[in-house]
């Protein structure tokens, strides 16, 4: 067998995810090949040391501060989407209402209208200065 299928049975030793019989040829390359077993040592010594951090628990003031930004958070997400979701349905309510019922009074079509003009120029204002902004962006060529 090459080398690189033992070095697979190395991160499974390690992990401790290897049958009786692959830990027998393991042992067994590993006695025939030194490089491997000095592989091996550095993998075991890099494990031992990476099992032996403990991560500090966070203080209760510090956890104080950060479920009040979670829960901000979801609140406003939560808020935000559904205030969205009931903007479309009135929208598009008002718009198949507008189209399908010739009857409708003027005042009613202009109550429709106005909120999805109002949309429509918002739109187009923050496009137009979006389009203004990144033509004077001093980091535009600048990759993160």
């Amino acid at each position: 067998m090459s080398c690189d299928r033992f070095k697979e049975l190395m991160m499974a030793s390690l992990d401790g995810e290897i049958s009786p019989r692959e830990r027998e040829d393991l042992e067994r390359h590993l006695a025939s090949c030194g490089e491997c077993r000095r592989e091996f040592t550095e993998l075991a010594g890099v494990s031992n040391l990476v099992g032996s951090v403990r991560l500090s628990r966070p203080s209760e003031e510090d956890m104080m501060k950060y479920w009040p930004s979670v829960y901000a958070r979801i609140e406003r997400g939560l808020g935000w989407g559904l205030f969205v979701l009931g903007l479309c349905i009135w929208v598009g309510y008002g718009v198949f209402a507008f189209l399908t019922n010739p009857m409708m009074e003027a005042l009613t079509k202009l109550l429709v209208a106005l909120p999805i003009v109002g949309l429509l120029v918002l739109l187009v204002s923050v496009l137009r200065e979006r389009i203004h902004v990144s033509k004077g962006e001093r980091y535009g060529g600048v990759d993160q």
